[in-house]
């Protein structure tokens, strides 16, 4: 997974450019760091109080170390009748997921921003067409933003990728010790050293998911030994070893305000899930105790679990766990939806080759109103994806909300309950689109 990056890649797309009024959109620079940091801790914060973990994962971004960043990936428009103040910014992090396997470049515009004394010009809007730019010269084939409500529809994204809910554990429900028992395993921080097993245990974290992100070891180096203790990016991994000091698995932490939030966690094959968990459920309580000591604060009276419901630690605590908060959606664009489908068609086509579908010849015509696509598919594999008018419907999507099929959001059954424009004319489709775009959990990192 290599990235070329950093202010001197492909070309400028134009920058810096006159906006007229005094005002520049240029690409940052090294020396932009401390001023950058400000300005999104202070925007980005809540009710007038600084929001630390972005100045801090601006500053990781800023600082040269990131495997994917570099101050020239964030644009800034600056006034220069104030000296140069930056008054509305945006930043680019380019990664790479997996889509059933099947490996794509993603880029991920974040820390957008704009001073309120210079909202509603456009400067957020002119930002995004230079990132998606600077996205597709990196061939990047989904751009995707966590965020506000609805604002990032009008620069052409979706709600189309699932985001865990949440499961509360309050210490009153953790597991306990009986008798004389001791415990089998404990806790260790994760150290460079642990890169290689981390990864295999990541990938066995992922497994049940469509769309994973994935860590190269410079990214597993730079989220363990790189990022601003207090940085929004900061992630706690701990090792769970038996007795002997052997590692089973892995705990992923995020440190929240108030609670401890575990959103990653596997063990090795062979090792009882069960067992573990239920260990996990009491070392929570005194790593939060621990850390209420620390913070001078009262101690949390819960954890909460940010899994998919059907995650192995999930089935293993389930009676524990008590229902909180439903999983919710990342906002995607996919500018070249053929391109797209033409990149994962090996994953498209081991399912239809295990499917009733295996073996089949025929098209699939695809209405999106404005739009239509043709998928070509012969015996039994997808060969062809191309562009058509939308005159011939096997299966009408209104707007973008075919991306939530692809992506595993929703089922076809639920887009058709939510929206009437949704529609399939014919049974074979329905099977068919069934086959080809199963709801599946996806296991995204929220950044780093």
């Amino acid at each position: 997974m290599a990235f070329k990056v950093g202010s001197d890649e492909g070309n400028s797309l134009g920058l810096p450019q006159d906006l007229g009024n005094g005002l520049t959109l240029r690409w940052a620079k090294p020396k932009d760091s401390a001023a950058s940091s400000e300005f999104n801790g202070r925007i980005l914060g809540e009710e007038g109080a600084p929001d630390e973990g972005i100045a801090f994962a601006t500053q990781d971004w800023m600082s040269g170390k990131h495997p994917t960043v570099r101050p020239g990936d964030f644009t800034l428009v600056v006034d220069e009748n104030q000296r140069g103040k930056i008054v509305s910014s945006m930043t680019l992090v380019s990664q790479t997921w997996a889509y059933d396997g099947i490996e794509f470049k993603v880029g991920r515009p974040e820390a957008i921003g704009t001073d309120p004394e210079y909202r509603r010009r456009g400067l957020v809007r002119q930002q995004f067409q230079i990132m998606h730019a600077r996205s597709a010269e990196r061939g990047e084939l989904m751009q995707v933003i966590g965020g506000i409500p609805w604002y990032y529809h009008q620069f052409g994204y979706d709600l189309a990728l699932a985001v865990q809910g949440e499961r509360e554990l309050f210490w009153v429900n953790s597991s306990q010790l009986e008798g004389e028992q001791t415990e089998n395993y404990r806790l260790r921080p994760a150290t460079h050293d642990d890169i290689k097993l981390l990864s295999h245990l990541y990938a066995i974290h992922c497994a049940s998911s469509l769309i994973t992100q994935l860590r190269s070891e410079a990214e597993w180096h730079f989220i363990l030994t790189d990022v601003h203790p207090q940085s929004l990016n900061r992630r706690r991994f701990l090792m769970v070893e038996d007795r002997a000091g052997k590692v089973v698995g892995y705990l992923g932490l995020d440190y929240l305000p108030e609670v401890i939030s575990i959103r990653e966690m596997a063990v090795l094959p062979g090792y009882p899930m069960r067992l573990v968990a239920e260990f996990v459920t009491r070392a929570l309580q005194t790593l939060s105790n621990e850390r209420a000591t620390e913070n001078k604060s009262t101690a949390s009276s819960r954890a909460t679990f940010t899994l998919e419901t059907s995650h192995p630690a999930c089935v293993a605590l389930s009676e524990q766990l008590n229902h909180q908060k439903p999983s919710s959606a990342w906002y995607v664009r996919i500018p070249d939806l053929p391109a797209f489908l033409r990149h994962i068609a090996p994953a498209l086509n081991k399912r239809l080759q295990s499917s009733v579908f295996d073996g089949y010849s025929g098209t699939l015509h695809l209405n999106f109103y404005l739009s239509g696509l043709t998928l070509v598919l012969k015996s039994g594999k997808l060969t062809e994806v191309e562009t058509t008018a939308h005159d011939e419907s096997d299966a009408a999507f209104p707007g973008p909300t075919f991306l939530q099929l692809v992506l595993g959001y929703r089922s076809l059954s639920d887009l058709e309950y939510a929206d009437s424009d949704c529609t399939v004319s014919n049974e074979r489709s329905r099977v068919l689109l069934n086959a080809l775009f199963p709801q599946r959990p996806s296991s995204v990192a929220a950044l780093a």
